[in-house]
């Protein structure tokens, strides 16, 4: 059974006992002046409060609104006493930790202090640092807690991408019947979100405890060998659960820890081969602490994203290098996919797949044309023709083609860009038997290759940014399964076989979500996978979510 740490509740009992908040002998009239000549003068910066992304100034106005809605009376005060609502809003700040986040952020210390003050002034603090910690709250649950201040906008495009309705939050909150679920409910609905949420929690158990011992570099180790850095090896297997053996002895390398370490190797993606060398040695030897951060990383990733999948969609995992089709979250359909290379990353976005093509031409990017069609047809002036490429000369339908040797390939340089280069269907396209689009501004979709070679690589960056996917016809067949028409991948393949180009559209759009995530635990057991941050990201992100700069370092949107 998993359990949170007991650590946070113990704090909010504590409070409990020794909180005494009341306005008694302070009447209506004095309560209502003290609060707006506090709402009236920069609230929120008297409070360093200010929730992320948000112009501090309008922030104000709307705090003024909200307490004018409530003919300026406490929003968290009943009968001079701080409400059970107000109780369950601290419990959910103390316990912030469990989803990555930082209690500190909503100044959970302050309310702890102010509710053991005597004066009305503090009381009236109190109250408003409450609503503008639930507005917070609220606003990293929904859209991540990350400043965009330090965010790349083209990595990060979905984080932060709408404003939080201060007035709509607080109301909704107050008018709960159930505080406490209701505050729940604003974190992301996935059961991956939920596993994430449970390897925390493991992994801050491990880092609180020590950690591992590191394990000193040396010769790569292969099955059957004997070596001193054994039993250091099965200690931090039996650490994260991949050797059930905990009382492991001996220095030779046998069966039982061969298997344990194919398994780690399995949640590194490494190559599941059971040899100890330099790549599993560094898996072997990150500290827990990073892989903490990892794990808070990737729950920020999930609440840039709508909180529930309703109906099918498909989710390509960057850093996996998987796709998964998933009717309401349930896994329909996974398989192995290539994505960009380092150099021509393939972008996170969302997009609607809405039409497939059979047999498709390959209209080939000005950048491919110039720095790798241009050299070829240098060195080979049948390049085009081997590799069935005809070339027009413009990319209006009724361009006319245009006969290769009729340009001078050694100074035709960018001018290459003029003319449209096309690939015709066959089985040598750049795009394989079948092309999956979901209109974006990036030119990025799914795709068949004829380099299949290639999926039985663990680490596969090899595009220029599309995504490559391993059984195409599959995926094809499930995506048309909820058309009226129907095709099997038997009958998919029958339009193969004609070599003629064919567009079928879809019934119904489905959403795709291409993500970017290295970290994935399960909701039902402690397998958690971490995969490489291939293009850097997650040190960007890093930086967004811990670093803490001043507020005038921020220019907030007007």
């Amino acid at each position: 059974m998993r359990v949170f740490p007991l650590h946070f509740l113990g704090i909010f009992f504590s409070f409990l006992l020794t909180i005494n908040v009341s306005f008694a002998g302070i009447t209506d009239k004095t309560v209502q002046q003290e609060l707006k000549h506090f709402l009236s003068n920069q609230p929120t910066a008297s409070l360093n409060m200010v929730t992320t992304g948000n112009d501090p100034a309008v922030q104000d106005r709307h705090l003024l609104d909200l307490y004018e809605q409530h003919h300026m009376q406490p929003l968290w005060f009943k009968q001079g006493q701080l409400d059970a609502k107000a109780k369950a809003l601290i419990a959910a700040l103390q316990n912030a930790a469990i989803d990555g986040l930082n209690p500190d952020d909503y100044k959970v210390a302050e309310i702890l202090n102010l509710g053991q003050q005597g004066d009305g002034t503090s009381h009236i603090r109190l109250d408003v640092l409450l609503t503008l910690a639930l507005v917070r709250y609220i606003a990293d649950m929904s859209e991540g807690s990350a400043d965009p201040c330090l965010l790349a906008p083209d990595l990060f495009a979905s984080a932060r991408d709408k404003e939080i309705d201060l007035q709509q939050v607080v109301n909704n909150a107050l008018q709960a019947n159930d505080i406490a679920g209701f505050l729940n409910n604003q974190a992301p609905a996935h059961s991956a979100y939920q596993g994430l949420r449970y390897a925390l929690a493991r992994f801050r158990q491990l880092e609180k405890n020590g950690g591992w011992e590191h394990i000193p570099s040396g010769k790569t180790i292969r099955p059957g060998d004997s070596d001193p850095r054994i039993p250091l090896i099965a200690r931090r297997l039996a650490l994260t659960g991949e050797l059930a053996n905990t009382a492991y002895t001996g220095q030779r390398y046998d069966q039982e820890l061969t298997d344990a370490i194919t398994k780690f190797q399995s949640h590194h993606l490494l190559e599941q081969d059971g040899v100890i060398g330099k790549k599993t040695f560094g898996a072997l030897n990150i500290p827990a602490s990073k892989l903490v951060r990892q794990i808070i990383i990737n729950m920020e990733r999930w609440r840039w994203l709508p909180h529930r999948f309703v109906g099918k969609h498909l989710i390509v995992n960057i850093a996996e290098f998987q796709l998964f089709g998933t009717t309401d979250e349930h896994v329909d359909i996974n398989m192995p996919v290539i994505v960009g290379k380092v150099y021509h990353k393939t972008p996170v976005f969302t997009g609607s797949m809405r039409y497939l093509e059979v047999n498709p031409y390959w209209n080939i990017p000005d950048s491919i044309a110039v720095n790798e069609i241009v050299p070829h047809m240098q060195e080979n002036p049948d390049y085009l023709q081997e590799n069935n490429i005809r070339i027009f000369d413009g990319w209006q339908e009724d361009a006319l083609e245009v006969d290769p040797a009729s340009i001078d390939w050694h100074t035709v340089g960018n001018k290459v860009k003029g003319y449209r280069l096309r690939q015709e269907p066959g089985p040598e396209n750049a795009l394989g038997r079948i092309k999956f689009i979901f209109p974006n501004k990036h030119n990025v979709y799914l795709h068949d290759t004829p380099a299949h070679h290639l999926f039985l690589k663990t680490k596969r960056d090899f595009s220029h940014g599309c995504i490559r996917v391993s059984r195409p016809l599959e995926l094809g067949a499930y995506l048309l399964a909820d058309n009226k028409k129907q095709l099997s991948v038997e009958q998919l393949e029958e339009l193969v076989a004609t070599k003629k180009r064919k567009v079928i559209l879809l019934d119904q759009s489905v959403p795709v979500h291409v993500l970017y995530l290295t970290v994935n635990a399960s909701a039902v057991n402690d397998a958690v996978y971490f995969y490489p941050d291939i293009y850097g990201r997650d040190a960007l992100l890093e930086k967004a979510l811990f670093a803490r700069i001043p507020l005038s370092q921020c220019r907030y949107p007007q």
